[in-house]
C-alpha cells in the first residue's frame, strides 16, 4: 500500500493502523509513504501497490491532480481520497479516476477498517467467473463485482455498473439462475441486487449506492422481503467471521 499526504502525523496514523488491520485479519501488508504527489509518481510502478491513500489537498499537485497521472497507467490500483471536507465536487473529481471511496478526516480505525474490508471483498470478487452477456450487436463481458444491479425496462434488461449502462436481449430469470448462488438477489420482479452495493433496507425498498455514490431506492417485493432479509444476513455474516 501507498500513503501519501504532506503531513507527516497523518502517514505515521494510517500505518499504524494498516499495520494493526493486517495484525488483525492475518494480511501481510508492505506500505510506503511518500510526502507529495510528485514523490509518489516519481517512484510509481504498475501494479506496485494494491490499494492508495491519497490526501486530497497538497501542495504542487493535490490529489486528484495525482490519481489522474496514475490512471494513465494504472487502471488497476484502487485509490481512497482522503480529505476533510467532502464536497459534491469532489465526488465528481472522484468519480473520473475510479476512485474507490472517500476517507474523512478526522482518521479513525473503524473507518479504515470498513475501507480495506470493502476493496479486499471486491478483489476476491473480481477473481470470480466474469459473465457472458447478449446484446444488440454480439457478446459483452462484464465481472460480477462491477453490476451495482440489474433491472427489466420496456422488456429490455438493463446492467448498471460502475462504468455505465448496458443493455441486454437476455431474460431476467435467465440471469437469476446464473447469478443467484453469487452476490445476487431478486428483490422484485423487475429487479436484481448486488449485496456488495447495499447499503440499508428501509421499508420495503433497498437502499443501493449507484455509479456516482448517490443513494438509490429499489423495490422489495412484499412476498419476497423475509427471504431477502435472510440471504443479506448470511452475505454479511460470511464477511463478518
Amino acid at each position: 500500500m501507498a500513503l501519501c499526504d504532506d503531513i507527516i502525523d497523518y502517514n505515521k496514523k494510517m500505518e499504524s493502523y494498516i499495520e494493526k488491520y493486517g495484525n488483525e485479519n492475518h494480511v501481510e501488508v508492505k506500505i510506503t509513504s511518500y510526502g507529495s504527489g510528485s514523490q509518489l509518481l516519481l517512484n510509481y510502478q504498475k501494479r506496485k501497490f494494491d490499494v492508495i491513500f491519497l490526501d486530497v489537498s497538497m501542495p504542487e499537485m493535490d490529489g486528484f491532480e495525482t490519481a489522474e497521472e496514475i490512471r494513465k497507467s494504472d487502471t488497476d490500483v484502487s485509490i481512497v481520497f482522503c480529505t476533510s471536507y467532502y464536497t459534491i465536487t469532489n465526488a465528481g473529481k472522484g468519480f473520473e479516476v475510479a476512485a474507490e471511496d472517500f476517507l474523512s478526516k478526522p482518521l479513525l480505525y473503524r473507518k479504515v477498517e470498513n475501507i480495506l474490508n470493502k476493496i479486499y471483498k471486491k478483489k476476491l470478487l473480481n477473481a470470480e467467473e466474469k459473465l457472458f452477456l447478449k446484446c444488440h450487436d454480439g457478446l459483452i463481458t462484464l465481472q460480477l463485482s462491477d453490476i451495482i444491479y440489474i433491472q427489466t425496462e420496456n422488456k429490455l434488461l438493463i446492467l448498471h455498473t460502475i462504468h455505465g449502462d448496458v443493455q441486454s436481449s437476455q431474460r431476467m430469470s435467465e440471469l437469476e439462475k446464473r447469478l443467484s448462488k453469487k452476490q445476487f438477489f431478486r428483490c422484485h420482479n423487475s429487479y436484481m441486487v448486488n449485496f456488495d452495493y447495499v447499503e440499508g433496507v428501509k421499508k420495503d425498498s433497498v437502499l443501493i449506492k449507484d455509479k456516482v455514490q448517490k443513494l438509490k431506492t429499489i423495490p422489495i417485493s412484499k412476498y419476497k422481503k423475509e427471504e431477502f432479509m435472510r440471504a443479506l444476513a448470511r452475505y454479511v455474516g460470511k464477511w463478518e467471521n
